[in-house]
């Protein structure tokens, strides 16, 4: 659990702060004010401060003058800035002084929990580079989409990203195996790539390597010489595989080109892919979202209802227009592997498990040896699923359960434990500590799988789909289903029509 400092000279943003964040869904127990540097100070003497948030002009010692000291006195504790002046002079100076964020008043809710979010995901992973921690930081979420065109803008000037080129794509790269050392590698090639593109490099939170690339001209042939050259060079040709996302035309699509990546990355894991480059051709022709059918079944614990609703996945599968077993199989393996990635983050030997079994697979001729592999596939899925899920604490299971029967409800951390008289700061940070997400990120990201559904199952508005799925706030429904997703709701639904349209079509020729 975790213990954060407040500093600000007027009261009533002190005030705003403790009681409009929900600071027991991050793990909070403690929460200190203070008015000054000085009385910050004397209370940082007398307790551990984990997270420290401060204002910069102050009467007596000022933000920064804080900062100065707490980085020689605290250097573990993780900062944020809170400024009235958008002074670019100030944020510099406190990214010297190793700040993870700095953010304007007045801020904005959504905005300050992200903020939060990222830091105590910093302290709990003992990230302590302050150096680039902000950099890591914004480039991570303009991968993931969650900052916004704004916010990305003004970053970019203080941290020397440009985001006017003409095309951006994103290069991923996964190591074969993890004790593997590939850091020197990949800065060499982004030294290399640096000549003739705008190059930023991180370790992103899926365990690869994140090359974003931005220029006017992109030529993927060359970009992939330069990493198979300095693998060479370096010897470590048999050490990763790498795939390069779809190239976008504007930076604020990065995400796109990152999701792109990924999926690639994720089919060619489960296809036992050995070469260095992944091929295109190991994804499936559309994507076919089917997490909350998996999620639903794996939750039947009938065997006979569960079957039913198997054999419906694979029903739904093979009214695909792919024409082609593998290719469908490889997309209900990426559906299943990301949601035990979803579900179970902490859990890599299951996924290790799931992928093993995956890969034995053979190659898929007809219907009848497709049904037989994908059906052997739900039933071993579920077994691990049901393995992972047992290895939660009781408690936990009661709380994931509990989310699962009323995310469409008003619904909090805080109002679960006032129902089942528990500690809200320990809940916050047991669930984190066993499942890898804070409470409100678990209860988002399963309120969006639902939406999904009900995108695919009805032509329901926006807006009475956020209500629906629990959302007060449309505009924040779509901003988490785009985060999640890669896309708008309403983008996502013309994108299944179109391939409803694709698929009748298809039929209407099978049937001429």
């Amino acid at each position: 659990m975790y213990t954060i400092l407040l500093v600000d000279d007027e009261k009533s943003v002190l005030n705003t702060l403790t009681s409009s964040i929900q600071w027991q869904q991050f793990g909070v127990e403690k929460i200190l004010t203070a008015t000054d540097g000085i009385q910050a100070l004397n209370i940082m003497q007398k307790n551990h401060t984990d997270l420290l948030i401060t204002d910069i002009r102050m009467p007596n010692m000022d933000g920064l003058e804080l900062l100065t000291k707490v980085r020689k006195l605290y250097p573990a504790t993780h900062c944020i800035l809170l400024t009235a002046y958008s002074e670019f002079e100030y944020a510099r100076q406190a990214i010297k002084l190793g700040v993870e964020n700095y953010l304007l008043k007045p801020f904005q809710k959504n905005e300050m929990e992200e903020t939060i979010e990222k830091s105590l995901n910093n302290i709990y992973a003992m990230r302590n580079n302050t150096d680039t921690l902000f950099l890591n930081n914004i480039l991570l979420r303009w991968l993931n989409g969650s900052i916004s065109n704004e916010e990305l803008s003004e970053r970019a000037i203080i941290l020397n990203i440009n985001l006017y080129f003409s095309k951006y794509c994103v290069i991923c790269l996964k190591k074969k195996k993890e004790q593997s050392h590939l850091w020197h590698y990949c800065t060499a090639v982004a030294q290399s790539l640096s000549s003739g593109y705008d190059v930023h490099l991180l370790w992103d939170e899926k365990n690869h390597y994140a090359f974003i690339i931005g220029c006017n001209e992109l030529r993927t042939g060359k970009l992939i010489d330069t990493f198979l050259q300095t693998a060479k060079d370096f010897h470590t040709e048999s050490l990763f595989f790498l795939s390069i996302g779809k190239t976008v035309n504007n930076c604020n699509e990065l995400q796109l080109s990152y999701q792109d990546a990924c999926g690639k990355l994720n089919a060619a894991e489960l296809s036992g892919f050995n070469d260095i480059v992944v091929n295109s051709d190991l994804m499936p022709l559309e994507d076919t979202y089917i997490l909350q059918d998996l999620l639903k079944a794996f939750n039947l614990q009938e065997a006979e209802l569960r079957s039913i609703a198997f054999e419906d996945i694979i029903s739904g599968l093979l009214a695909t227009p792919y024409m082609n077993y593998n290719r469908i199989f490889s997309q209900l393996s990426l559906n299943i592997f990301h949601l035990f990635t979803q579900e179970f983050p902490m859990e890599l030997n299951i996924r290790n498990q799931l992928t093993n079994r995956i890969q034995t697979v053979p190659k898929l001729i007809d219907k009848e040896s497709f049904q037989i592999c994908a059906k052997e596939a739900l039933e071993y899925s579920f077994l691990l699923f049901q393995l992972a899920f047992n290895q939660f604490s009781p408690i936990i299971q009661h709380v994931i359960n509990y989310i699962q029967k009323h995310y469409s409800e008003s619904l909090s951390i805080k109002e679960f434990c006032e129902k089942n008289k528990m500690s809200t700061p320990y809940l916050g940070y047991l669930f984190k500590k066993e499942t890898g997400f804070f409470f409100n990120n678990y209860l988002t990201q399963y309120r969006i799988c639902c939406a999904v559904q009900l995108l695919k199952e009805s032509e329901i508005k926006v807006n009475e789909l956020a209500r629906k799925v629990g959302f007060s706030s449309t505009s924040y429904f779509i901003a988490c289903f785009r985060k999640q997703t890669g896309l708008s709701p309403n983008k996502y639904r013309a994108l299944q029509e179109g391939w409803a349209i694709n698929t009748n079509s298809i039929e209407r020729n099978n049937d001429d």
